[in-house]
């Protein structure tokens, strides 16, 4: 910037070193406030930053929510050292259900899929979406046939990796309670499959446990993915029945503000 300080409008800033590398991407109401404040700032982590500091440059924005948005897609482009949220490329998955005779099939997808009814998503994390539908259907099948320890569950779901595609067998109040809890309108799924859990007297403490952290997976699951989707869209007013992977980073930064 030399000796020109930025207006008191909202914006982003870029701060480069002596290499002309960018260190660190920022937004803020005020740009000049925020640039300025730096000066002051006792943070170990930020004064390590301004020792390699050799240029600011800014972008006047016309609004607070374009700073958010623009500071997001800077952040992601170049993924700045300093900055820490929103930089590692994540993964984004759909979760899509059908009717396949008797039985409903569930399907982990990385699009959407145009020959399954019922799309939910998109959900963020690769571990997180793929432990979470793994922890949903191990449920489900315990929830249907009764079994006392986890070494009798089907072979797909003792792999390290979810299967992509599983059928269950579910009756039409149970579809109903998935339904919700994919949309993330009701959590009354993970209670009824919990309930049920803790109904059943396993025959060692080994499966005990490794339900008990099924459960657990289950519910950061539903918190960090279709509970969050759901408030997203009723937050941000979204009218959308599915959140699109080129879209979902951008409305958490919204959401954030």
């Amino acid at each position: 910037m030399g000796e020109e300080l930025p207006p008191h409008d909202p914006g982003v800033y870029t701060m480069y070193d002596r290499h002309d590398q960018v260190m660190y991407v920022g937004k803020a109401k005020d740009l000049q406030q925020r640039v300025t404040s730096y000066r002051y700032s006792r943070s170990r982590k930020i004064q390590r930053m301004i020792a390699h500091l050799e240029r600011i440059s800014y972008e006047v924005c016309n609004s607070e929510t374009d700073a958010i948005l623009l500071e997001n897609l800077l952040i992601r482009s170049l993924r700045p050292p300093f900055n820490h949220a929103n930089k590692k490329p994540e993964t984004y998955y759909y979760i899509s259900t059908a009717r396949r005779g008797s039985q409903r099939e569930f399907r982990l997808s990385m699009r959407v899929l145009d020959d399954y009814p019922n799309v939910y998503g998109c959900f963020k994390g690769h571990l997180k979406t793929r432990k979470g539908l793994g922890a949903l259907l191990k449920l489900l099948y315990v929830f249907n046939r009764p079994i006392r320890s986890a070494t009798y569950l089907p072979n797909q779901f003792l792999n390290r990796i979810t299967p992509q595609k599983f059928q269950l067998q579910l009756d039409t109040q149970t579809g109903v309670l998935v339904d919700q809890f994919l949309k993330g309108s009701s959590s009354l799924l993970a209670d009824e499959l919990e309930e049920h859990i803790l109904s059943i007297k396993f025959k060692d403490r080994f499966t005990e446990h490794y339900f008990d952290n099924e459960l657990e997976l289950l519910r950061m699951f539903y918190t960090l993915g279709p509970e969050r989707n759901f408030r997203m869209k009723k937050v941000l007013g979204l009218e959308s029945v599915l959140i699109d992977q080129n879209e979902i980073d951008d409305l958490l930064a919204l959401m954030k503000k």
